[in-house]
């Protein structure tokens, strides 16, 4: 590969990228599984210029990688807006190898609740000082904006784990995508630290789901705190098919008890 960026013009092609790639089996080194993934009717998605994509540093990405069929998460470092972006991830000297021959890569950023998709691929590749990928700037960009009452309110006890410990929380509503819960916090609570990006488990009984709790990894996107409370939304990856299942049931009864 060269060693900087080229200037090369990037031509997708024409078919749509895979928004749906949420629904492979994904091995346990690539992230970013979500949930559930409803039909495409049930959701309006856009097709728009590559303009209409906006990056920010510290967004969280996924990139399927073509040249493995596998896909990873990183977080965007840098960028030179509608030419390249810098994506730092850690890959396996294989995959690595393998991009040589194909650098095509498909996408996806969770920009609160709505998702893009496009094609992109890896201009150039550096180790040092850090596992850095540049990517080309797509030209058309996929949008799928989730429908509003996919996300139910309710009250639910839980408990979260993560880099800070132990914490009972309250969910407040829910999707197929992800949640949103509280908690009371104070000046030493350990949680004031956690960070968009960041990973915990949840754990919380979800009524009907034959004893079983439901279970299940979150990606963290918004964190709040006011009046002693803080307020985390995150989004749900690497979800079991059992836990998946146990999600769509209780949200799709939720809906139905409301009349959604």
């Amino acid at each position: 590969m060269p060693d900087s960026p080229t200037a090369k013009e990037h031509q997708p092609q024409q078919e749509n990228p895979e928004m749906e790639t949420q629904q492979e089996a994904v091995p346990s080194r690539s992230i970013g599984k979500a949930a559930l993934e409803e039909s495409r009717g049930e959701r309006h998605i856009e097709r728009l210029p590559g303009v209409h994509l906006k990056l920010k540093v510290g967004n969280p990405i996924f990139l399927r990688l073509l040249c493995v069929e596998q896909r990873y998460e990183g977080r965007i470092v840098g960028l030179d807006p509608y030419t390249y972006f810098i994506v730092q991830a850690r890959l396996p000297q294989d995959t690595l190898t393998k991009l040589t021959q194909n650098p095509n890569a498909i996408g996806q950023l969770d920009a609160g609740g709505t998702l893009f998709g496009f094609r992109t691929e890896v201009l150039n590749r550096i180790s040092n000082p850090a596992p850095l990928l540049f990517l080309s700037y797509p030209d058309t960009v996929e949008r799928v904006v989730l429908r509003r009452n996919e996300r139910v309110k309710v009250s639910v006890p839980g408990n979260i784990h993560g880099s800070f410990g132990d914490h009972d929380v309250m969910v407040v509503d829910l999707a197929p995508e992800g949640c949103r819960f509280t908690t009371r916090s104070s000046l030493k609570s350990p949680l004031r630290t956690a960070q968009p990006g960041e990973r915990i488990l949840l754990r919380c009984e979800l009524g009907a789901s034959c004893g079983k709790p439901f279970m299940a990894p979150v990606v963290l996107r918004r964190i709040d705190e006011q009046r002693g409370r803080i307020s985390i939304g995150g989004q749900f990856v690497d979800v079991s098919e059992d836990n998946a299942a146990i999600l769509h049931e209780y949200v799709n009864r939720v809906q139905s008890l409301l009349g959604e």
